[in-house]
Formats: C-alpha cells, structure tokens, sequence
C-alpha cells in the first residue's frame, strides 16, 4: 500500500512500455496516458473510464483506493477496468 499523498503526479512524455507488456497491441489503443506517481504509470480506459494503474516493471498492477495505491493482481486490475 502507497499513500497517494506522498506522490506526486507528474505528466511527462507518455510511458507506453508497461502498457504494452500487460496488454495486445489493440486492448492498448483503447487507452489514454494519464501521467506518472513515482514508479506507477496511470492509464486511462477511453470507454469505461477506469484506471489501469502499472508499475514501470509492468509486474505490479495498482487500485487507488481510499487515498492509497494498494497492490492488486493483474486479473483484479484488468477486471476493475472493464467490469
């Protein structure tokens, strides 16, 4: 669990190689880049408008939940976007 108030949210040049470890190329066009906290990359579905959030490694799939980023499975993220 990371406390999100001890990241801050920097907007850089887009990050697109943890996306496109965890995803096909197509489930990639399907995403907008929304910035970085520290190590986690924030992607945003265009559609469901929900959060994918992946550490740099593309190994470590994040929810923000209740002002935290807390660790979640791949499965569990994936899910959280398209349920």
């Amino acid at each position: 669990m990371i406390p999100s108030t001890d990241i801050p949210i920097s907007v850089d040049e887009p990050n697109w190689e943890p996306l496109e470890r965890a995803l096909t190329l197509r489930e990639c066009l399907d995403f907008m880049y929304m910035g970085r906290a520290g190590e986690i990359e924030l992607y945003k579905h265009y559609f469901m408008r929900r959060y994918l959030n992946i550490a740099r490694d593309s190994q470590t799939f994040y929810r923000y939940s209740e002002g935290k980023y807390v660790e979640i499975s791949q499965v569990e993220a994936l899910d959280h976007v398209y349920r």
